[in-house]
C-alpha cells in the first residue's frame, strides 16, 4: 500500500494536501466513476479515469483504476489490492470473525480508487472542519461503492459508515464482518431450476444469519424426475452397516480389544440387522483386517455422526442439529437398539422428503465449503463449526439425496 503517507503539507505551505484510497468491488473505471457522479450530478468529468469534486477552496481528485486494465493502471491496482490483503492477511487481531469476512470481502474487490484531497491553510480549527467535511465524502463515496476506505498511512481500514474494521494493533469496532454479497448471474435464475435457486437461497440466508460467508458460485443442486432417491430399506441398511463399524472401531480404540474380540462382540449387531448385506467393500476389508491402522480406525470410529444422520433421515430424531460439536454417541446407539432387528427398524421409520434431503445436502454442502477454505487460508473452520462432523454429514445427506447419481457410499464426492 505504498501510496499512503502521513497527513502532511505541499510544498506550498498555503495549501495542505491528503490522500485516501478506497478498494471497491467494481472493475471497471468507468462505472465506478458513473457511480460516484450520480451522486454529485451538478459535477461533470472529463478523463474517464478521473473525477474531480470542487467546493470553494477544498478539491477531490478521484482516480479510479481496475485489475483488469493493462499497463501502469492495472498493475497500480493490483498492487494495492495484494499489498492490503497481505496486510490483513498476517495481521494478528483476535477478532478472527472479522479478519475472515474483511479477507473474503478484499477478495472480491477488483478496483481501487485513489483520493487526492487538497485545501488552502487556515486555522487549526477550520483546518480540521475541512479535513471532517472530506472524510465524510469519502466515506459515502466508499458507502455507494460498497469499499473499504483507508486515510493517511493506510493502517486503518473503515467500512462506508466510517466504522473501524482493522487497524495495525488489531482493534475494531466490530464483532464481525460480512463481506458485500455479489448476486448470482441473471442466467442461473432463468436456466437453473426453480426449486433449485431457491433452495439455494435458503441456504445463502440462514449462513448469512449466521454470520458465514459462503461463495456465491458453488453449484445448485437439484432431483432428478426419473430418480426417485433411496429406498427406506436401503437407508436402513446404510443405518445398520454404520452402527457396526463405528462400533468395532470404538472397541478397538477406545476399549483397546483385540482383533479377535472386537469382531465377537460386533457379530452380535451384524447378525441382528443382517447387516453383512449392506456393508460396502471398503468397510468389509476393513473389518476383516486384523492389522488395520490406527488412523482407519479413527476414519471409522467417525461413522457415528453419519450414523446420526441416517437416524435423522429415518425420523428417529428430529435434532440435526448446528455442526459444531460432536454427536451424542450414547443416545445413537440408544436409538439403534429400541429396535434391533431390520423387520422393526424397518416397521419403525419414515424416511423423510427427498426435498428435505436435498436442502440440508445443499446447506451442508456450503457450509463444508467455508471449512475447507478456512483451513486452506490457515484459520480455524467459521463461529466453531466441527470440520469433521460437517464433512460427514457431507457425505451421509449427498448419499441420502443421491447428489451423486445415487453412487456407492464409498464414491460419495467430497470435494467442495
Amino acid at each position: 500500500m505504498g501510496v499512503f503517507g502521513k497527513w502532511k503539507t505541499s510544498k506550498t505551505p498555503e495549501r495542505i494536501r491528503e490522500e485516501a484510497l478506497i478498494f471497491c468491488l467494481e472493475a471497471d473505471p468507468g462505472k465506478v466513476l458513473d457511480r460516484i457522479e450520480a451522486m454529485f450530478p451538478t459535477t461533470r468529468r472529463g478523463d474517464a479515469h478521473i473525477f474531480t469534486l470542487r467546493n470553494g477552496d477544498m478539491e477531490i481528485v478521484l482516480l479510479a483504476r481496475g485489475v483488469s486494465e493493462e499497463g501502469e493502471n492495472g498493475r497500480f491496482a493490483k498492487e494495492q489490492l495484494e499489498g492490503v490483503c497481505g496486510y490483513v492477511y498476517q495481521n494478528k487481531t483476535a477478532l478472527l470473525e472479522v479478519k475472515r469476512g474483511l479477507l473474503y470481502h478484499l477478495r472480491q474487490c477488483k478496483g481501487a480508487l485513489r483520493a487526492v484531497c487538497s485545501f488552502d491553510s487556515a486555522s487549526p480549527e477550520e483546518i480540521k472542519e475541512k479535513e471532517a467535511q472530506i472524510r465524510d465524502i469519502l466515506l459515502a463515496v466508499a458507502e455507494r461503492l460498497q469499499g473499504v476506505v483507508t486515510f493517511g498511512d493506510g493502517l486503518s481500514l473503515l467500512d462506508g459508515q466510517g466504522r473501524l474494521i482493522l487497524d495495525r494493533d488489531g482493534n475494531s469496532a466490530l464483532e464481525f464482518y460480512m463481506p458485500a454479497e455479489i448476486p448470482v448471474p441473471d442466467d442461473w435464475k432463468t436456466s437453473a431450476p426453480k426449486e433449485s435457486m431457491e433452495r439455494r437461497d435458503r441456504s445463502m440466508a440462514l449462513l448469512r444469519d449466521k454470520r458465514i460467508y459462503v461463495t456465491p458460485w458453488l453449484p445448485l443442486l437439484s432431483e432428478l424426475e426419473e430418480d426417485p432417491g433411496r429406498a427406506k430399506e436401503e437407508v436402513c441398511g446404510r443405518a445398520a452397516a454404520l452402527l457396526a463399524v463405528a462400533l468395532y472401531s470404538e472397541c478397538r480404540l477406545g476399549e483397546k480389544l483385540s482383533f479377535e474380540e472386537a469382531g465377537e462382540f460386533t457379530a452380535t449387531v451384524i447378525d441382528s440387522y443382517g447387516a453383512g448385506a449392506f456393508f460396502t467393500p471398503e468397510e468389509r476389508s476393513y473389518l476383516e483386517d486384523p492389522d488395520s491402522a490406527e488412523q482407519t480406525q479413527i476414519q471409522y470410529i467417525w461413522q457415528y455422526e453419519n450414523l446420526w444422520v441416517m437416524e435423522w433421515a429415518l425420523s428417529l430424531t428430529d435434532d440435526l442439529f448446528w455442526p459444531d460439536r460432536i454427536c451424542d454417541v450414547p443416545g445413537s446407539v440408544r436409538m439403534m437398539n429400541a429396535y434391533p432387528s431390520m423387520e422393526e427398524l424397518t416397521a419403525a421409520a419414515r424416511l423423510r422428503s427427498r426435498k428435505e434431503l436435498l436442502d440440508q445436502a445443499d446447506l451442508i454442502y456450503r457450509l463444508h465449503w467455508a471449512c475447507v477454505d478456512a483451513r486452506v487460508m490457515g484459520l480455524p473452520a467459521p463461529w466453531g463449526l466441527e470440520e469433521g462432523v460437517v464433512m460427514e454429514r457431507h457425505r451421509a445427506l449427498f448419499w441420502l439425496a443421491g447428489c451423486d447419481g445415487m453412487c456407492p457410499w464409498d464414491e460419495v464426492d467430497l470435494s467442495t
